[in-house]
């Protein structure tokens, strides 16, 4: 038996509360084991489990302790010690507030819930988890936390396995927001730092931050000033991405008088990424003059609207809001799974990505061979984390917990002719 879970996205707290907790974790392991008892009273005998943690586990950039540090400090800087010093101290921060769910992971998970074996943990690193592989002191820490063999070796990026017809890697590889790379996947690819690092610090984690130092949010009572502050915490969690500057144009229309602060910190931080040293020379980099609307405009368009709060009315930005989405609207995710399979075992069947928090099920396409016909599958594991959803009509969103885990079994598990799947995705409205 193969698990596939991503997306966990455990985090400090400093940025708000959005850690599953561990009875989730509870619930899912006795799910398994609950599997696994019926396939043995059904004659079918479950002698291994591989359990992968597949990108997007411990997240190092969602949190506020970034702004303590210098900015040649952080993720994007080029103090190279004090960088890892300061992740290590992160990374320490999210097992401290997640220790519960850590102490369990760290156990013999054969025991607690009665699975016919350990699962073997297998993690692969995430664009949120970058750090942990890029520094040998966190690889030690990511390896103990999980309940792993410690050692200090890189991860890889990518995961494979015949016997299940699986390949998988976390997804931002073909996100060009979130990874800097080449095609060639080596280890240094993937340790350029990307755009999404700084604008998910810089821009998402500190709005709420700065927010919150508004001398007119000051001004209201203690009680709306946290709740004011749990809601744009929040705006992380809005999906599809491309929805993001229609939750903060909704959160403005929903209570005017945020309108001015709003304004006044969304051009003050607009102002300090667009001159981070970072920011200036990735725009340099990626502004191509044969590409009329390349990944630089794209983020330049998006701020451009930002910043354009104090100068359009609300219909206005709509309407610019609603254009832009639609240059952000390709799935290049699916796009890059079917690029995949043209360089793979053609025993493999099914590639897995995460990343986007959407839980998919694609089939790609049908090969005839002299065996029989060949499946190709895409599938994307989903997340454990809150989700707000754009409602279809109007411009109010939704919200609600997700957790989504993937199954998948050999062809001696199930007694099939070739390897199968099964997907679960639950959601809890609790919010």
């Amino acid at each position: 038996m193969l698990i596939l879970i991503s997306d966990l996205h455990f985090v400090d707290g400093t940025a708000g509360q959005h850690n599953a907790p561990a009875d989730a974790f509870r619930i899912f392991f006795e799910d398994i084991a609950g599997i696994c008892d019926w396939l043995s009273g059904n004659g079918r005998k479950i002698e291994e489990i591989r359990l992968v943690f597949l990108g997007d586990i411990f997240d190092l950039l969602r949190t506020e302790k970034w702004f303590q540090y210098p900015v040649d400090e952080r993720p994007w800087g080029t103090k190279e010690p004090e960088i890892e010093t300061n992740a290590n101290a992160i990374f320490d921060a999210v097992i401290s507030r997640n220790q519960a769910t850590f102490n369990l992971l760290q156990g013999s998970l054969k025991d607690s819930f009665g699975l016919p074996a350990e699962p073997e943990r297998i993690y692969v690193p995430g664009n949120h988890d970058r750090l942990c592989d890029k520094y040998k002191s966190l690889r030690k820490k990511v390896r103990q936390s999980l309940g792993m063999p410690v050692d200090d070796t890189p991860f890889s990026h990518y995961f494979e396995d015949i016997k299940y017809g699986v390949f998988a890697r976390h997804g931002h590889e073909f996100d060009v927001f979130n990874y800097e790379g080449g095609l060639s996947f080596q280890h240094s690819d993937y340790m350029r730092v990307p755009i999404g690092d700084p604008i998910t610090t810089e821009l998402i984690a500190r709005l709420p931050w700065r927010l919150m130092q508004h001398k007119d949010i000051r001004k209201r009572p203690p009680e709306e000033q946290k709740a004011l502050q749990r809601n744009f915490q929040e705006i992380e969690n809005v999906r599809p991405f491309s929805a993001t500057l229609d939750w903060l144009l909704y959160q403005v229309k929903k209570d005017a008088s945020l309108k001015e602060a709003i304004e006044d910190t969304v051009d003050e931080l607009i102002k300090k990424f667009n001159r981070l040293d970072f920011v200036e020379e990735w725009y340099r980099r990626h502004d191509k003059w044969t590409n009329p609307w390349d990944e630089a405009d794209k983020i330049q368009a998006a701020l451009f609207v930002l910043e354009k709060f104090k100068v359009f009315s609300m219909e206005s930005l709509m309407r610019l809001v609603d254009k832009l989405k639609d240059f952000f609207a390709r799935d290049e995710l699916l796009e890059g799974a079917l690029r995949e399979f043209s360089h793979l075992d053609n025993r493999l069947r099914y590639i897995v990505f995460g990343h986007t928090h959407e839980p998919v099920q694609k089939a790609l396409r049908a090969v005839e061979t002299p065996k029989g016909v060949m499946e190709h599958v895409y599938l994307n594991s989903g997340t454990w984390r809150t989700r707000h959803h754009k409602c279809e009509e109007g411009r109010g969103f939704i919200g609600w917990k997700n957790m989504t885990y993937l199954i998948f079994y050999s062809r001696d598990e199930r007694e099939t002719d070739q390897p199968t799947f099964e997907t679960w995705t639950g959601s809890l409205k609790k919010i």
